[in-house]
């Protein structure tokens, strides 16, 4: 302004001093003068408009940054998968860009989106902090634990700023942050140099012109604000603009097959529940994946991740039976394994029997022409064998256990209770509890427990047996002199036994032609096919008699049970075949038998060893026999899959714990 006033007066000088001479301006030098000063004017207010039109689109620009990760925000929720926005630093060298990029993706996430913000002039943007206000390293958490990661999932450019969107609504950033906000500065020139805050690399915003700051806190929320509040003195005109780092250009279109992936502490790409016995898997059903109780349904979870981190779908086919979703169905990403995950359930066929085989087969696919196909990749290629009949109760620990014959799918049934028997229909378990040895019920589920009945105090009680009609609980007691007696107890009725012998209420009278002497702690097993029929033998270490009393007759026969020598069979804990003219029992330390009763006699058609053997129970169906023994130091369930010759035993479980005192029901 003062050079074109200085012009002006120069020029009105020089017309004067002509005017002097010549009596006046002419009208050429009247018009010239005024050009002059119109284009001194023209300059100024063009300059003034220029500023004015820069602010304006740096504004415009942060409007539209702030509208995008609103945006983002929204979908991450909606589509339950988290979107990121990126800000180049030309691998964290260069303070600003001319642009940023979305990312998408749940694991390798792709640039799907560049936005360059080219107006009148090159804008700029970056994630620097300033030193006035008070900024801290971000956290690495959400506030909802959220299982996602900024640095696993902060790809192909780990060095840029990032801003990721959780399905949570929260954000993680790698930015730093004042009072749990992030700042993205922009302007027509931004100057920064290398900082660090808490430790942490950043850029130090030195200068920057026309600001506009955009704000997003931890929780989603985004603000602007003009200039850089409470550090005025960087918002200067004299800021020049640098070299601005490259905006990543879009990821490839390229296609990769998904893969399968193995889960960590897993044998196998598929996962199924209930899942296989690996201790009898081979022997009970060789060549299977699993195995699969008649009636029951199996869960199916696979795994598997993408190359270019595009989202997966499963289907299942078995040709039989029914999945409990359709084909095609979107997986679920789960960031805690880094994997996507697809769980299907397989209903099998109402017709399906004892040894059948089903072959199921699982196909995941990108929707953009890669797909992988799990069958032949696991054992047996996804088959599953139907189980004959039949589910364990056994002790595990303290408490009650259930599983699958082949020690598949163990639940526990109820805390606190022992030596479980079930009833015939398998409906109840009969158990004592500890310590006070009561009798109690309880259902498979576990969902009713009933107490019946609770002995005096040094009175033994034997493991709870039901009839064949399910409708009475038979248990023999000892007293500390030896007497023998044999109680009824009500099922789910708690009520005081009964003599079974006379149908007397209590006190028992005892069995002395049983001759159990003191501390054998005889045991009861009710036959399978007659309710008027029971086994007694002892449960000690040194074994004794073993005794039949029938009283189907009216008046109680009790036949000792002979060898065909006529010498007495020594043995403990007998209990029936399902046939009922059979028996199986401890014969001697580490031994157990099978035997025929012929009258009074009777025939051992096999004998097993097992270290430490316990409680041997025949199956039903399935013609199995299960016992308790040593393992290692610990009590375990074995299982003869050979129950009539009592072939080598397989040990069904693998837990710390102690397991005792199987039973069978079918």
């Amino acid at each position: 302004m003062t050079i074109l006033a200085s012009i002006c007066y120069n020029d009105l000088m020089t017309l004067r001093g002509r005017r002097k001479r010549s009596q006046g301006l002419t009208l050429v030098e009247l018009v010239l003068s005024l050009a002059l000063l119109a284009l001194g004017t023209s300059v100024l207010v063009q300059g003034f408009v220029n500023l004015r039109s820069s602010r304006a689109s740096v504004k415009a620009e942060a409007e539209q940054l702030a509208e995008l990760m609103r945006t983002l925000r929204q979908q991450a929720i909606t589509e339950n998968r988290p979107l990121g926005l990126g800000f180049p630093t030309q691998n964290g060298s260069v303070a600003a860009s001319n642009g940023y990029y979305v990312l998408e993706g749940e694991h390798h996430p792709k640039v799907t989106r560049r936005i360059l913000m080219m107006r009148d002039r090159i804008i700029q943007v970056s994630g620097c902090y300033w030193p006035e206000l008070g900024f801290t390293p971000p956290p690495t958490t959400t506030f909802s634990n959220s299982s996602y990661t900024l640095s696993s999932w902060q790809v192909p450019y780990p060095q840029d700023g990032i801003l990721m969107f959780l399905p949570s609504g929260e954000v993680l950033t790698n930015l730093p942050t004042v009072q749990g906000e992030a700042a993205l500065v922009m302007g027509y020139a931004i100057q920064a140099s290398p900082g660090n805050v808490g430790g942490q690399p950043a850029m130090q915003l030195d200068k920057v012109k026309g600001p506009e700051v955009v704000w997003c806190s931890l929780f989603g929320e985004v603000r602007l604000e003009g200039g850089v509040g409470g550090a005025a003195a960087r918002a200067s005109d004299g800021a020049a603009s640098s070299g601005a780092a490259s905006v990543p250009p879009l990821t490839p279109s390229g296609n990769a097959n998904p893969t399968f992936v193995m889960q960590a502490g897993k044998t196998s790409l598929l996962d199924a529940s209930p899942p296989p016995n690996a201790n009898t898997l081979g022997s009970v059903a060789g060549g299977t994946s699993g195995t699969l109780r008649k009636g029951r349904y199996i869960s199916l979870k696979v795994t598997a991740r993408d190359p270019d981190g595009d989202p997966l779908f499963c289907s299942w086919e078995a040709g039989q039976g029914t999945f409990t979703k359709g084909n095609d169905v979107r997986m679920v990403y789960d960031p805690k394994i880094d994997m996507w995950v697809s769980t299907f359930a397989w209903h099998q066929p109402e017709s399906s029997g004892p040894g059948a085989t089903y072959t199921l087969k699982s196909t995941i696919s990108d929707h953009r022409g890669g797909q992988a196909v799990l069958s032949g990749l696991i054992s047996g290629g996804g088959n599953f064998r139907i189980l004959q009949p039949g589910r364990l109760a056994f002790q595990r620990g303290a408490d009650i256990w259930m599983s699958n014959w082949d020690g598949s799918d163990p639940v526990i049934v109820a805390k606190q209770l022992g030596k479980p028997r079930w009833n015939h229909d398998g409906s109840s378990i009969v158990c004592l509890a500890p310590v006070t040895n009561a009798v109690t019920v309880v259902t498979p589920d576990g969902r009713r427990r009933l107490q019946l009945y609770t002995p005096p105090a040094g009175v033994w009680i034997s493991p709870g047996s039901f009839n064949r009609r399910d409708d009475a609980i038979l248990v023999a007691t000892q007293t500390a002199a030896g007497g023998v007696s044999l109680g009824e107890l009500s099922p789910w009725a708690p009520l005081a036994p009964t003599d079974w012998l006379a149908g007397a209420a209590v006190p028992l009278p005892e069995l002395g032609p049983l001759e159990f002497p003191a501390n054998s702690n005889p045991v009861v097993d009710c036959s399978p096919i007659n309710s008027e029929r029971v086994i007694v033998s002892s449960s000690s270490a040194a074994g004794g008699p073993i005794v039949i009393i029938d009283k189907s007759t009216g008046t109680p026969v009790a036949t000792k049970l002979l060898t065909t020598a006529g010498t007495p069979i020594v043995g403990a804990e007998a209990s029936f075949c399902p046939n009922g003219t059979e028996f199986v029992f401890r014969s001697a330390t580490g031994q157990i038998s099978r035997a025929t009763i012929a009258g009074a006699n009777v025939n051992v058609s096999a004998s097993a060893s097992l270290a430490g053997g316990l409680a041997p129970r025949l199956a039903g169906s399935a013609g199995c026999c299960v016992a308790a023994g040593d393992d290692g130091g610990k009590r375990n369930v074995f299982v003869y899959t050979d129950g009539t010759n009592l072939s080598p035993p397989l040990k069904l479980f693998s837990f710390p714990e102690s397991c005792t005192d199987p039973d069978w029901a079918d």
